[in-house]
């Protein structure tokens, strides 16, 4: 599913200054187990990273991929980056995309990913919930994570206790949405075992 795999973002990147032609850094995931280099050139951003399978030897294998991106012109001025799936045909498609997903040993949009959003799954109230309290969550480590270009601006304080008091919220009412679900699977299996008891008679 979408969340569940690395993502590269042309827009938070661009935001950062990480697409600009010279600009080299590292991306962590937050906790620093897993990162992949990157690298902007003109017209593409260089990737480098460890892959998850290893060799005979026990080693993990060296990836690289280049992914190319295109500019396209704002109606209001200045132009918004994009990137091209890359490769054509079985592996890639090739269209314009905000995000890319690493999926399948490479970078590549949603569709030839074969990713789903939660949502499509989710039919429980208490799903919902925890999806956004996932959601907060990711935003906030977001923000706790180590800078991807000098030029990062850090979230503001008031946006930061804002974010995390709306996650408080947000688990209580989660934990309120799966208490309700089990107080209602509780009721039904009562109601279903009571229509199974057999009369008692008594002489």
């Amino acid at each position: 599913m979408v969340g569940s795999c690395w993502e590269l973002d042309a827009n938070y990147l661009s935001a950062r200054g990480c697409l600009e032609p010279g600009w080299s850094g590292q991306w962590t995931d937050g906790n620093e187990v897993a990162s992949i280099n990157l690298r902007a050139e003109a017209g593409q951003l260089c990737l480098s990273w460890r892959g998850e399978e290893r060799d005979e030897d026990g080693e993990r294998e060296d990836m690289a991929e280049i992914i190319p991106i295109v500019r396209v012109p704002c109606q209001l001025g200045g132009t918004r980056p994009y990137f091209l799936c890359p490769g054509v045909g079985a592996v890639g498609c090739g269209r314009r995309v905000i995000k890319l997903y690493l999926s399948r040993r490479r970078f590549l949009c949603r569709q030839c990913s074969r990713l789903v959003y939660a949502s499509r799954y989710e039919k429980k109230p208490w799903q919902r919930a925890y999806r956004h309290v996932d959601k907060l969550a990711r935003r906030l480590a977001m923000a706790d994570a180590p800078p991807l270009a000098k030029s990062h601006r850090a979230m503001p304080a008031d946006t930061y206790a804002q974010l995390l008091d709306e996650l408080l919220r947000a688990e209580l009412l989660a934990y309120e949405a799966v208490t309700d679900d089990l107080q209602q699977l509780i009721a039904r299996l009562d109601k279903k075992h009571s229509r199974r008891r057999k009369p008692q008679f008594t002489l």
